[in-house]
C-alpha cells in the first residue's frame, strides 16, 4: 500500500469520526431544547381502547350528571321549603293568621311587636295587619334572597336587612299596614305604636319624635284626636326636620302644616316659657 493511499483514508477515518461527533451534539442539543415527547402504551391491546374510552366517558358523564343533579336538587329543596314552611304556619292553605304569625316569631325567636317582623311584612308587601296570603309570604321569603331555606337564614337576614334604598316606601306602607277592620285612619293609639316600632332601628331617628308622642300619649290638652289621618302621618318626617333644623319658634300656623303639629307646637313653646320662669 502506497503511503498517498495511506495518508487518504486516515484523513477519511478522522472525518467521518469528526461529523459523528458534530452530529451526536446536535442530537444532544435539541433533546435539551425539546424534551421527548411521550409514547403511547404499547402494552394495551388495540380491542381494549373502545372499552377503556367508554370507561372514561362515562365517569365523566355520571359526575357531570350527578353535579348538575345536586345543583338543581338544591334550588328545589329551597324552594321546597318555603312551600313548606307556609302550608306548616297557614291554617286554611290560603293564609296565615295570626296564630300562624306568632308560631313564626316564637320559631324565629323574635317577639312580634319587633322592628323585625314589621319589616317581614314590608318585605312580604302585606296588605292586611294579623294575616299573609301564601303569595305575599312566598314573596318575602323571596326578597329576603335565594339563600333562604332555614329558620336561621330567616332571622340572620332580618336582623341584618337594609331597607335604607325604600324608607320613604316604607314609612307610607306602614300606615296602610296598621288599618284594621276597614279603617280609613289610624288610631292614635295605633299610630303612636307604628312610630315607635318604625324608627326603633336602621335610621336616625327624628330629634322631637319622644316629645311628639309624649304629647299624643297623654292628651294634656284634651285636644288630640281619636286618630291619626293619612296627612298628618306622611308630613310628620318634613315637620320633624323643619323643627331639628329651625326650631319651634320658627314654626307660623298659618302655613298649611296639619292642625295637630299646630297645637303640638303651642303645647312645647308653653312648656318652654313656664320652664324658664
Amino acid at each position: 500500500m502506497s503511503h498517498t493511499h495511506s495518508s487518504g483514508l486516515t484523513k477519511h477515518i478522522k472525518k467521518k469520526v469528526k461529523n459523528d461527533v458534530e452530529h451526536q451534539q446536535l442530537l444532544n442539543t435539541r433533546r435539551t431544547m425539546n424534551p421527548p415527547t411521550l409514547e403511547p402504551r404499547r402494552d394495551l391491546p388495540i380491542h381494549k381502547i373502545p372499552e377503556l374510552l367508554a370507561k372514561i366517558t362515562g365517569t365523566l358523564s355520571s359526575t357531570l350528571s350527578s353535579s348538575s343533579s345536586s345543583e338543581g336538587k338544591h334550588v328545589y329543596s329551597s324552594i321546597d321549603y318555603r312551600e313548606q314552611l307556609f302550608e306548616h304556619y297557614s291554617s286554611n292553605h290560603q293564609l296565615i293568621s295570626l296564630d300562624g304569625i306568632l308560631n313564626f316569631c316564637t320559631d324565629l325567636s323574635i317577639e312580634p311587636d319587633s322592628y323585625e317582623v314589621l319589616l317581614f311584612c314590608f318585605l312580604c308587601r302585606a296588605k292586611q295587619m294579623y294575616s299573609l296570603t301564601k303569595e305575599e309570604f312566598l314573596h318575602g321569603l323571596k326578597t329576603l334572597g335565594n339563600h333562604i331555606d332555614n329558620l336561621t337564614d330567616i332571622r340572620t337576614s332580618l336582623v341584618n336587612y337594609n331597607n335604607s334604598s325604600y324608607e320613604k316606601e316604607f314609612y307610607l306602607w306602614t300606615y296602610h299596614f296598621g288599618l284594621v277592620d276597614g279603617q280609613r285612619c289610624l288610631s292614635t293609639q295605633n299610630a303612636i305604636s307604628l312610630w315607635r316600632l318604625f324608627y326603633s332601628k336602621g335610621r336616625e331617628k327624628p330629634s322631637i319624635l319622644d316629645q311628639w308622642l309624649n304629647y299624643l300619649e297623654h292628651d294634656l290638652t284634651n285636644e288630640i284626636p281619636k286618630i291619626i289621618s293619612c296627612d298628618t302621618w306622611t308630613i310628620f318626617p318634613q315637620f320633624a326636620k323643619f323643627i331639628q333644623l329651625n326650631g319651634y319658634e320658627s314654626y307660623d300656623d298659618n302655613e298649611a302644616w296639619p292642625c295637630l303639629f299646630d297645637g303640638f307646637v303651642e303645647y312645647q313653646q308653653k312648656t318652654k316659657s313656664l320652664s324658664i320662669s
